[in-house]
């Protein structure tokens, strides 16, 4: 006699205020059953319960105890009384809960453009018109025998020409009077298009955190069309880290990463072709270029070495593959070009923003660097090109800050205080919903110009100015009555001290470079920063905190998105893939966690000036 195995008890949980009914099984964690029906929970840490990005209110229903990284939470001021983590709570039964609008992935601002340069068109695509409405060779011959014959006296003696490829052509020529053109990627036939149609090449700049693609004319450089959106991805944990512990403890893990940045990509695909009337389809070649592990979750190689000493890539050399083998939907035989990787965490990226802003080609010292979760460093000097990472974190996106988030509309991306009055700029002058990178920068740099902290980031308590919250001294930049959200947007001693850590792990890794070339701050005759979010920052403040080194100004340049220019050129140009792939044999990188002294720069990189 068998026992009868009881059912899962089938439970419904009611999200509101879209009312959207999400049908579980009792025990269902709130964050993965979210975003499985399709919501973008922010998760920053991947679902580990230590950012506090999932907040969710419990409106009814039972639901698992709270947990002691809650209660923590709570006791800190980081988590009201009536919120808990989604990632740290399960469904008990039918309920109904209320994802706080911080918690939602929104559309954010994107720095797309970067300077460009003029270089000569080389792309690795080639364009053969094909014309059969005269006679070749004195006969009449068939759509196949014309192919074949265009290809041959073209020199393209050894293309293969399937089937379903001459199927394509020969409608082409039937709809077209005879002509069309052929795409061609060394003997390899891409595509086949009408006449009219020009060759379009996708670049994009793979970011942890955003994606910026550039739909581009192969034929004439110019770039018809850009956009850019949230990298997919994040909603698996915002750091690198984070998502190289999300492969390690899901079998599918890799391949999740690997499907939502495709898919991300295949939407930004399908938005900037559809503005040139046409499909993604239309892409005959491509260029993506990203840090080391987004480089290998994309393309489908282990990341498990990325994440533990002495990390180690799986792959440093340029790829190149067909784009449909990861599931880009572009042209049938259509490829992508992944430039090299320097190390495990300076990847091509940074080779293409070395590409754009021609830093290489110079006598000069010259330091370049792109601030992200992962900041890279170039320092280039009397001949030597040396290269390290820093762990800057996700603090300038607004992770880990109690009023932070990203730079959306209604972030505060500009602070300035004039005695007790406190001057604000929001992003698209919308009403304040938090503070982005920018802001917070400049919110603690302006704290510090003002004595209300110290240069150990510690509240000056006798000022008047300060507020206590939960036993925590705190400045408030937007009364609660005053904010969107209805709640005060402040700042408190954590909060300083995230930027704190993270400005130190970018000086530091400058300071690490400069001894390791055996010169000093005042030699640096250019200082690029590039990247989305080195365009919005105020280098006055970033010397005021002391992230960057007390030069001229003149000095510096903000140049954008120089990585998204620079995979632009390896797009239109196979010469300039040559010289990226030739940088690595000239670049020394500095494994930063081996520097012996390191703490030690580290922790005199800590002041706030």
């Amino acid at each position: 006699m068998h026992a009868r195995m009881n059912s899962p008890q089938q439970i419904e949980i009611i999200i509101e205020p879209s009312g959207r009914r999400l049908n579980l099984t009792a025990g269902a964690n709130l964050l993965h059953a979210a975003r499985e029906a399709g919501l973008s929970v922010n998760a920053v840490c991947g679902g580990n319960g230590t950012c506090g990005s999932c907040k969710v209110k419990l409106i009814s229903g039972e639901f698992s105890d709270i947990t002691p990284k809650e209660n923590i939470m709570q006791q800190k001021g980081s988590l009201s009384k009536d919120e808990r983590l989604a990632c740290m709570t399960s469904t008990l039964s039918d309920g109904k809960i209320h994802f706080e609008p911080e918690s939602l992935a929104s559309a954010q601002r994107l720095q797309l453009e970067g300077e460009l340069n003029l270089i000569t068109l080389n792309p690795a695509v080639k364009r053969l018109d094909i014309d059969l409405s005269t006679e070749l060779s004195g006969q009449k011959l068939s759509a196949a025998e014309g192919v074949r014959e265009t290809l041959k006296v073209s020199g393209y003696l050894h293309t293969d020409l399937p089937e379903t490829m001459l199927l394509k052509i020969n409608d082409l020529l039937t709809q077209h009077n005879q002509k069309a053109a052929l795409v061609l990627n060394g003997h390899q036939i891409v595509t086949a298009l009408p006449l009219e149609q020009h060759m379009l090449g996708l670049a994009v700049d793979l970011g942890t955190t955003k994606l910026a693609a550039f739909l581009v004319d192969l034929e004439t450089g110019q770039t018809l069309a850009a956009g850019g959106a949230v990298n997919p991805q994040v909603a698996y944990g915002e750091d690198v880290i984070s998502r190289i512990q999300f492969t390690d403890e899901h079998a599918d893990g890799a391949a999740t990463l690997q499907c939502a940045v495709v898919e991300g990509l295949n939407l930004l695909a399908t938005e900037l072709t559809a503005r040139v009337g046409l499909t993604s389809a239309a892409i005959v070649d491509g260029v993506i270029a990203g840090n080391t592990a987004m480089h290998h979750l994309l393309a489908g190689l282990p990341v498990h070495n990325l994440g533990t000493a002495p990390y180690h890539p799986s792959q440093v050399d340029a790829m190149t593959f067909a784009a449909s083998e990861i599931g880009l939907k572009w042209a049938e035989n259509a490829t992508v070009y992944l430039p090299p990787n320097i190390a495990g965490f300076v990847g091509g990226d940074h080779i293409a923003m070395l590409l754009a802003t021609r830093a290489r080609h110079t006598l000069k010292t010259v330091v370049a660097l792109d601030i992200g979760t992962n900041t890279e460093i170039s320092l280039l000097h009397k001949g030597r090109h040396l290269a390290c990472s820093s762990a800057s974190g996700p603090a300038f996106e607004g992770a880990h800050i109690r009023s932070g988030l990203r730079a959306v509309p209604g972030a505060i991306e500009r602070v300035f205080i004039d005695g007790s009055e406190v001057k604000l700029q929001t992003i698209e002058d919308q009403p304040a919903v938090g503070i982005c990178g920018s802001g917070i920068l400049d919110a603690v740099a302006e704290l510090r110009r003002n004595a209300l902290i110290d240069h150990r980031g510690a509240f000056n308590k006798e000022d008047s100015r300060l507020s206590m919250h939960d036993g925590q001294l705190e400045f408030i930049l937007v009364n609660a009555e005053n904010s969107a959200t209805h709640k005060a947007i402040s700042l408190n001693r954590q909060d300083v001290q995230e930027i704190q850590l993270a400005k130190a792990a970018i000086r530091s890794g400058i300071e690490v470079l400069l001894r390791e070339a055996d010169c000093g701050a005042e030699d640096i005759d250019l200082f690029l920063v590039a990247g989305a979010f080195g365009t919005y920052l105020d280098l006055a403040n970033c010397q005021r905190i002391g992230m960057f080194p007390e030069l001229a100004l003149k000095r510096f340049r903000q140049v954008g998105n120089a990585a998204g220019s620079g995979a632009r050129e390896l797009l239109l140009s196979i010469d300039k893939r040559s010289e990226a792939e030739s940088m690595l044999e000239k670049i020394e990188y500095i494994e930063l966690t081996t520097v012996k002294d390191y703490v030690e720069f580290y922790m005199d990189a800590i002041g706030l000036g």
